[in-house]
């Protein structure tokens, strides 16, 4: 009996260990998730501002154009449409070149990992431990279970045969 309890001891110190890594691993899923949200969230400010930047420049080269166009009818006006054009253009480049230009820059700055990809793989990673270590948990807790049912049912049988005893 002595041996039995000493194993379950050792089976509850293991749980115990293996809880305190999957708060670890979760943890640090946690956090990953938290860098690669704030700088999403970032990056999207940024963009958003540069956005609203290019906006008003072509709304201003426009307006130029019009008053010069209004006010002489030369070709100088044709000119400040090209720069208004040349920065509608920009708008897309903006949009397209996002994620090179501000979301990868931040993740490395905030994380330490060299590129988003890095921070991707280790949050899989972390992810995959957390998972691994939350299936150990569940294969310990359940035989500490059977463990439980069996020394619970072992002790209720040996009370039934004390109460037998004395019944007669």
């Amino acid at each position: 009996m002595e041996k039995e309890l000493k194993e379950l001891q050792e089976k509850k110190d293991e749980i115990l260990t293996e809880v305190e890594t999957l708060a670890r691993a979760e943890y640090e899923v946690a956090r990953l998730r938290m860098i690669d949200n704030t700088s999403r969230l970032v990056g999207s400010l940024l963009l958003t501002i540069c956005l609203i930047l290019v906006a008003f420049a072509v709304l201003a080269f426009c307006a130029a154009a019009a008053v010069v166009a209004l006010a002489q009818c030369v070709p100088t006006w044709a000119a400040c449409l090209i720069v208004g054009a040349f920065y509608l253009l920009l708008i897309p480049v903006l949009i397209g070149c996002g994620k090179v230009l501000f979301l990868d820059p931040i993740v490395r700055k905030m994380s330490g990992f060299k590129d988003a990809e890095e921070l991707k793989c280790e949050t899989i990673r972390a992810e995959g431990n957390a998972a691994l270590q939350r299936e150990r948990i569940s294969g310990r807790l359940r035989f500490a279970r059977t463990m439980y049912d069996y020394y619970t049912g072992l002790a209720q049988t040996g009370w039934n045969f004390v109460r037998k005893l004395f019944k007669k």
